[in-house]
């Protein structure tokens, strides 16, 4: 048996986060033995982490030891003479400081190879909630961007609303109006046009331009709970070129056919070859910075980016599991397509937990 224990903040930690349920802002020790978890705590957050934690106990730490002000070094070694039959397991993250204490006093531990907490890659019915929410959010902002996009003006090939030049800060700024506005916090919305778009995680820098991709990654934090959501649409203002059509097309053939492949059994390595083989059999060829270079998709939910991923490495899917599937093009000479949903596995099929439209010609 081990003891699981994390000293952090919940607001920025999301192992922490999904053991308290709770954002507080200052760390705290937080262990788990033989399927309870405890936290301890001061006496200005005890009663709140009472009320609305997921600590199953908050303890003080005189309820403890006796001593006055006892070290975090103090408790950890407590912790562990309460349970001498159970070896501590910290995360990769622990504080080094502390690490190095616990070496001065001789105190045994294990560093957690890989997921602390894997658990948190089957996701439960109320955290599915939330990143739908959170997707619903994102569809807001979408709606909101492409109706801007709509009534947008053309004047030698710059956009304009309302008379003024529209640039990817603009359209950011919007999107972090319209996320905030429905509970969560919008932080580097990627509004990439032209060659910025031909670079996966280029955020966007100023003006657009009609004829060209316009990527638009959307994956905000909803401020009560920590659940992300995430989702990508790719939309051109204008008339596409031919080279540019077949692109857009050969994405969104990939990414239906990937979904349509996801269940629980498959291996995520062989969906992630399949979209490879796809693409290079329609003429996309790929190297390390252009073509299809990034995996498949990730896992969403406290974290934007966490476990399982879709790429090169053998993984089961299981179900529960919640995946972004978001497959791309990236050609500097022509520039980048990109098409994201949040999926759900099922024994024997995916449930799009993102629903907008690939509607792209505005």
């Amino acid at each position: 048996m081990s003891i699981r224990l994390m000293y952090a903040s919940p607001e920025h930690d999301a192992d922490l986060l999904y053991w308290s349920r709770i954002a507080v802002c200052d760390r705290f020790l937080a262990f788990e033995v033989e399927g309870r978890r405890y936290a301890i705590s001061n006496y200005l957050e005890k009663e709140v982490m009472e009320q609305h934690s997921g600590f199953d106990e908050v303890l003080l730490p005189n309820d403890l030891t006796q001593h006055e002000n006892p070290s975090l070094i103090d408790l950890i070694k407590i912790i562990c003479e309460k349970f001498p039959t159970h070896d501590l397991r910290l995360p990769k993250n622990f504080p080094a400081h502390l690490i190095l204490k616990l070496q001065e006093r001789n105190i045994p531990f294990t560093l957690q190879e890989g997921e602390f907490l894997p658990e948190r890659a089957i996701k439960l019915p109320a955290e599915v909630e939330q990143i739908k929410k959170a997707c619903t959010i994102i569809i807001k902002a979408f709606e909101h961007i492409r109706s801007i996009l709509s009534r947008a003006k053309v004047v030698d090939k710059i956009l304009y609303d309302h008379g003024e030049i529209l640039t990817s800060e603009r359209l950011r700024s919007e999107i972090g109006k319209v996320c905030f506005e429905g509970g969560a916090i919008a932080k580097e919305t990627i509004v990439a046009c032209g060659k910025d778009a031909a670079c996966p995680h280029h955020r966007g820098i100023g003006m657009l331009h009609a004829n060209e991709f316009i990527v638009v990654d959307i994956f905000p934090r909803l401020i009560e709970s920590g659940y992300h959501g995430d989702m990508t649409r790719t939309f051109l203002k204008g008339e596409p070129s031919e080279d540019k059509l077949k692109m857009y097309n050969a994405v969104k053939k990939v990414q239906s056919q990937a979904i349509e492949e996801i269940c629980a059994g498959k291996n995520a390595k062989e969906i992630h070859a399949k979209n490879i083989e796809m693409f290079t059999n329609m003429g996309y060829i790929s190297n390390d910075s252009s073509g299809f270079f990034h995996g498949t998709g990730h896992g969403v939910g406290l974290d934007l980016h966490e476990s399982p991923s879709i790429n090169t490495h053998d993984h089961i899917l299981q179900v529960g599991e919640v995946v972004t599937v978001e497959p791309g093009l990236y050609y500097p000479h022509i520039g980048g397509v990109r098409i994201e949903d949040v999926i759900l596995v099922h024994e024997e099929r995916a449930e799009l937990l993102s629903n907008f439209s690939y509607d792209w010609v505005v």
